[in-house]
């Protein structure tokens, strides 16, 4: 193993220098750096401001997504229920009037594949067989 030191660091190196220069010069040179220093503290004052305000302004974008998001659902839920009660109380209207098939249509499959589209924002293929009207079978 050798004995030897490692290289000085750049710090320690810059402080043996100005370690040689007599107070008075010492004095100066601190002084001439205080407004650099100064603007380096105000850039960084800024750049951390700067951040803060992208992190507020994401957070607000985030807030008002949020907003929408539940905003659509809302819609959505009121428009299921609309389509619903319209259903039933056209399948009891058409069902008073004797027409039982068009009401059992009405009040059928087609109204839970709607209010599920609706109320719960997904759709099977399934749902979308039951709201077809049925094929008409050609005569035998």
């Amino acid at each position: 193993m050798s004995d030897e030191k490692p290289p000085p660091s750049r710090a320690v190196q810059i402080a043996r220098m100005w370690a040689r220069v007599p107070a008075e010069h010492l004095e100066v040179a601190l002084k001439a750096l205080e407004p650099e220093l100064q603007r380096e503290h105000e850039r960084q004052l800024e750049s951390i401001r700067r951040e803060e305000a992208q992190r507020l302004e994401v957070l607000r974008n985030e807030q008002e997504e949020r907003r929408q998001r539940h905003f659509r659902h809302l819609c959505g839920l009121w428009a299921g229920f609309a389509l619903v009660i319209g259903m039933l109380v056209g399948a009891v209207i058409v069902g008073v009037n004797g027409q039982a098939w068009l009401a059992a249509l009405l009040a059928g499959p087609s109204l839970i594949a709607l209010a599920k589209i609706f109320v719960l924002r997904r759709s099977d293929p399934a749902d979308a067989r039951q709201l077809e009207p049925p094929a008409e079978q050609p005569p035998a």
